[in-house]
């Protein structure tokens, strides 16, 4: 920890300044992402209901342009994340023992790496199986009328919960070290939390097999990996 103390108005002012920089990094990745990444971020977004065959319409004048401002902010998140990221770590950093910030580190990285994990297997292996039984096999024969707006909205909903999901080592990991999680609780408990995941995976995902038991098995095979971390963050 540095040894020099700061104030709470000065904690303040240094947070005030980060975020400022956080803000403008995030503009200038949306202006960046308007101008040279807008049709590339538009492609992969797209590509899924492309893939069906569905054509996408606009309900009001100013939808289309709501939408590009959308695209080229999640385009300019993506692109200003490492600035971000970094303020965030470089405020919370100097409150840190050299030994926390080890563990800070791991358990940073480990979480962004599961995270993105997360989102890409969903949209490469769940995604276009929901979308294909709600369209298709649940259309009831009539000829859906998407809005652009509103399928942006679902394909980002539907990303998060799964990013959100493969957090589940780095949970069990914390809670471990915080004393409130036993190896031994994760295994008495496994029966149960077989029968909460597929109701979770239920909810969280379109009404058919495929797809609950795509967000099911991972979220299994992630809690059994959590059992090996929870004995492992005991031991340490």
């Amino acid at each position: 920890m540095d040894e020099k103390k700061l104030t709470i108005i000065e904690h303040l002012e240094e947070l005030r300044r980060r975020l400022i920089r956080s803000l403008v990094a995030l503009f200038g990745g949306m202006v960046i992402s308007f101008v040279f990444w807008q049709d590339k971020v538009f492609y992969v977004l797209m590509a899924p209901i492309n893939q069906l065959g569905r054509e996408l319409v606009l309900l009001s004048v100013t939808e289309g342009f709501l939408l590009q401002i959308k695209i080229a902010f999640i385009g300019g998140l993506i692109t200003a994340s490492p600035v971000i990221l970094w303020q965030l770590i470089a405020f919370l950093l100097p409150a840190l023992y050299k030994k926390e910030r080890k563990v800070f580190w791991s358990i940073f990285l480990s979480s962004l790496i599961l995270f993105v994990f997360g989102i890409v297997f969903a949209y490469k292996f769940v995604l276009l199986l929901g979308l294909k039984f709600l369209l298709v096999n649940f259309s009831g024969g009539l000829v859906p009328m998407i809005s652009a707006a509103k399928y942006l909205s679902f394909v980002l909903g539907f990303l998060l919960p799964f990013g959100v999901v493969f957090e589940i080592p780095v949970a069990a990991y914390i809670l471990t070290k915080a004393g409130l999680l036993t190896p031994q609780k994760l295994r008495q408990n496994r029966r149960y939390v077989i029968l909460v995941v597929f109701i979770l995976a239920a909810l969280l995902t379109p009404p058919d097999v495929i797809s609950q038991v795509l967000l099911a098995l991972p979220m299994l095979f992630l809690y059994e990996i959590s059992i090996f971390i929870s004995l492992f963050a005991v031991k340490k």
